[in-house]
């Protein structure tokens, strides 16, 4: 998402700072108000010379922001490096936080909201022309519907991890000291691009709300109610969720949840020191003997063998 300047933007100078790395436009007197009505705006309004390709941008939104409904005549990618709110994106309102990656096509109508629980959104973001989607388009996913250019209401996203998070941060950062050029807008796309690349190609083209719950099912507290703890989270049918779960992940909503207990098992067994019928109680297994039964079966192992090949000492 951009910040339109006021018509007297002011432009912070770079230091050493990462958050002054990036241009940020101030308005004098209250910030960032808007009025209520939508807006497009347009990539020349962010650039500071016409032969700029793209534009870079790292923003700290707070509660206190007023931020406006708009669209854009141009292509967007924007990552979340701290904190967490609302996408308000096409008439819908989906839950966003550090690590999700969502890239905005030209006919999206987005914004965000933030509540006071929740102090501040950190987002980066890349804005490029349509010449340059096309181009991407042409040389790399002639035949794709992902991406920009899925057919989807919603625009693409998917979380990433912490790593492939910073990673995307550093390459991002080093760009503020190169021109803005296509040779440089090709360079953080590509790689972008390749990292999208190196995840497992199922998860690219799942819905939204299926991947928060993907993300979000992985607490005691949600596998104490089972399946419908899953289901809980995707505010959708047990037999949609089913559904849609066999058509891209090819697995039923029961073995989702027995994958999500048994990888928190995993993670408890090699980074803790509890007792493995409380592990076992935590996952939302009411059975020991069930418990070690399942977890042999998937595993390959009893958890008593895989904590003790795994266990990390510090």
């Amino acid at each position: 998402m951009l910040r339109i300047p006021a018509s007297n933007p002011v432009n912070i100078p770079y230091s050493s700072s990462v958050t002054n790395y990036f241009e940020l436009f101030l308005i004098p007197g209250k910030q960032y108000y808007y009025p209520m009505n939508n807006a497009h705006f347009k990539l020349d309004t962010f650039i500071n010379d016409p032969s700029e390709a793209f534009h870079v941008a790292r923003t700290t939104i707070s509660s206190h922001d007023d931020l406006q409904l708009h669209n854009h005549g141009f292509a967007e990618v924007f990552w979340i490096k701290e904190g967490r709110g609302m996408h308000i994106i096409n008439g819908h309102e989906l839950p966003i936080s550090k690590g999700h990656l969502c890239m905005i096509r030209p006919s999206d109508e987005h914004t965000f909201r933030l509540d006071k629980n929740h102090e501040s959104l950190v987002v980066t973001n890349i804005a490029f022309g349509q010449e340059s989607l096309d181009y991407f388009k042409e040389r790399y996913f002639t035949d794709s519907d992902a991406y920009f250019w899925t057919n989807d209401n919603l625009p693409f996203l998917i979380q990433i991890d912490s790593d492939q998070l910073n990673e995307l941060s550093a390459i991002t950062d080093r760009l503020i000291s190169q021109p803005r050029d296509f040779l440089h807008l090709d360079y953080i796309m590509i790689h972008v691009f390749r990292l999208l690349n190196t995840l497992q190609v199922g998860q690219l083209h799942i819905p939204h709300w299926l991947a928060y719950a993907l993300d979000n099912y992985n607490t005691p507290e949600k596998f104490k109610d089972g399946i419908q703890g899953f289901v809980a989270l995707t505010e959708r049918s047990v037999d949609h969720v089913n559904r849609v779960l066999q058509q891209h992940l090819k697995q039923t909503l029961t073995e989702t949840v027995i994958k999500a207990r048994l990888q928190y098992a995993c993670r408890q067994l090699i980074m803790t020191n509890s007792s493995i019928k409380t592990i076992c109680f935590d996952c939302g297994f009411e059975s020991i003997s069930y418990f070690y039964r399942l977890f042999n079966k998937h595993i390959g192992q009893t958890p008593v063998q895989y904590r003790k090949k795994n266990h990390k000492v510090f």
